[in-house]
């Protein structure tokens, strides 16, 4: 019924023929993927540094509360457009699990665009939570996200910047 013989000069060429069609069929599919950028590399370098400073007295308002600087500076070797956010605590160690006695205070949010080579300084003046006899000791804690508005590329946001304490009353 078949014959075990040499195929025809014409069946190899027919071959030959389909096995380059198959191959450069699958050239144009998988080309195509190969060449595609990967999905992370839309980012943006990280050139900003953010710097939660120690809090500083700040005066009183009118009627004799303390005020509190809680101060941010943030410096870009390249000109960037910011994301940065900030939280302030009192800070109640405690000796004990969970450990968790900190009283938060307040969060705030900015953004910004600074400029290459540039330091900006957030001055965030609020007045003192005095939540207990005694001095509080307060601290906040910065981060920061940098990138472009008009692109919407963003870096993941910076590691907190933890500020020194406070004592004040």
């Amino acid at each position: 019924m078949f014959s075990k013989g040499t195929p025809t000069k014409e069946s190899r060429t027919a071959r030959r023929k389909i096995a380059l069609i198959a191959a450069a069929s699958l050239a144009l599919t998988t080309v195509p993927f190969a060449l595609a950028a990967p999905a992370q590399a839309a980012t943006t370098k990280t050139v900003c540094t953010v710097k939660a400073l120690k809090p500083e007295f700040a005066g009183y308002t009118i009627y004799k509360v303390t005020k509190v600087n809680y101060k941010i500076k943030v410096y870009c070797e390249k000109a960037r457009d910011v994301n940065i956010k900030q939280e302030r605590w009192e800070d109640d160690y405690t000796y004990w699990p969970p450990f968790d006695g900190n009283d938060f205070l307040g969060a705030s949010s900015w953004k910004y665009h600074v400029g290459a080579g540039k330091t900006l300084i957030i001055n965030n003046v609020r007045t003192l939570v005095n939540g207990e006899p005694g001095n509080e000791e307060v601290f906040h804690k910065a981060a920061i996200q940098e990138g472009s508005r008009d692109l919407d590329i963003w870096t993941d946001w910076s590691k907190w910047s933890v500020s020194a304490n406070l004592s004040i009353s």
